[in-house]
């Protein structure tokens, strides 16, 4: 006879942002298990996260997201940090001429939503950041409003909160076995067995694994490694009034970290699930593109550092219930954007998982359940 296994409302899968902004959200609904397979919450991607919030960053449904998401990091609400989350930054998006009309209709885009943006001409995003070699550029994009979160502080305020409403948070508690029978899932750790009707994987870069564990077909959602090193800045030059700088292509970026800058080559290296590690050539690749395109010269990496990004085919946002099985919820899918729309994703989450619609407060910027269901993927 099977041992019955400690009963919840819902089991999260994943205690990184993602899973931690859905238990937050779930444990108003009710008693919650949020489970991770490492010894502390958020120790993949959500620690290696550059951690801004820029709404004019990423795919259509991450955007709408991340400016959903902006009142509440800016005002959380009362004892949910001691912290300020999100501290002023600003981001400029720098365009060649054949990109000139895409960056056009983003700037219209985010106008509609009612974040604030101008477009720039090339001397005055020469005059914001002025390392760049803007021969190569004709016109920018800046965004005032984006901010640096604290990601810590975010995530270990949904935990705090989350577990003030009840939910257990299990460390060291990989979801090894996942069975469905009489409308209850049951996940075996090493330690324990843990049941309830609905469960959400929220797994990162092992979502299409914990999909298969559960006997559902693959999505295809993807792991990516990318990279990121500091170094000192150049003499002379006070880097913590400049933006986060992007082409809009997504080729680099750099920001302010303290007094040092950090730079990615943007690079999606496909890999496995894993602890991801820098590679020697990704680093030589960061340090050539930010020395092509900038003054600016990498002497010698104060710190290296990689995390993966996990994308769907479309790269859009996987939320809500599964196709075949609608007690199965999808929170995935995030390809670098899930810090910063973590509060309105998880919100998303919670509503899609016990059978209600999406809020009001994200819907009216625009999002539908068609963007983000998992239905749209094509199963593996």
């Amino acid at each position: 006879m099977a041992v019955m296994g400690r009963s919840f409302d819902f089991i999260v899968v994943g205690a990184g942002i993602a899973g931690a902004s859905a238990a937050f959200a779930l444990s108003r609904h009710g008693r919650v298990a949020l489970l991770e397979m490492e010894s502390q919450p958020g120790f993949h991607s959500t620690s290696r996260s550059a951690a801004v919030l820029s709404c004019a960053y990423g795919p259509r449904s991450w955007q709408i997201l991340s400016v959903a998401s902006a009142i509440f990091y800016a005002e959380p609400r009362e004892g949910f940090t001691d912290v300020v989350l999100a501290r002023p930054l600003g981001a400029l998006y720098l365009a060649a001429s054949h990109e000139e009309q895409g960056l056009k209709a983003q700037a219209a885009d985010l106008a509609v939503r009612g974040v604030a943006c101008e477009l720039v001409s090339a001397e005055t995003a020469r005059r914001m950041v002025p390392v760049v070699h803007m021969e190569k550029f004709t016109l920018g994009l800046h965004e005032p409003g984006c901010v640096d979160l604290d990601a810590n502080a975010l995530l270990h305020g949904y935990l705090r909160q989350a577990r003030r409403n009840g939910a257990e948070t299990l460390v060291n508690a990989e979801a090894a076995v996942i069975t469905r029978s009489c409308g209850v899932w049951r996940v075996a750790t090493r330690r324990e067995a843990l049941e309830a009707p609905i469960l959400v994987n929220a797994a990162g870069a092992w979502a299409d694994e914990i999909t298969a564990r559960a006997g559902l077909p693959r999505r295809g959602l993807r792991p990516l490694r990318r990279t990121a090193i500091t170094f000192a800045p150049p003499a002379g030059h006070d880097v913590r009034k400049w933006p986060m700088t992007f082409d809009i292509g997504e080729t680099w970026y750099f920001k302010p970290e303290g007094a040092d800058i950090m730079v990615s080559p943007a690079d999606l290296v496909p890999t496995e699930p894993c602890d991801a590690q820098p590679d020697a050539y990704d680093v030589a690749v960061a340090i050539d593109r930010i020395e092509s395109v900038t003054s600016m010269k990498v002497d010698r990496p104060k710190s290296r550092w990689a995390g993966l990004r996990t994308f769907a085919p479309d790269h859009e946002a996987v939320i809500g219930p599964d196709p075949e099985e609608p007690s199965f919820i999808w929170y995935a899918g995030q390809g670098g954007n899930g810090v910063m729309a973590s509060q309105a994703a998880g919100e998303v989450c919670a509503a899609l998982a016990i059978g209600e619609d999406i809020p009001q407060t994200v819907a009216r910027f625009g999002l539908t359940t068609d963007m983000i269901s998992p239905c749209r993927l094509r199963p593996l």
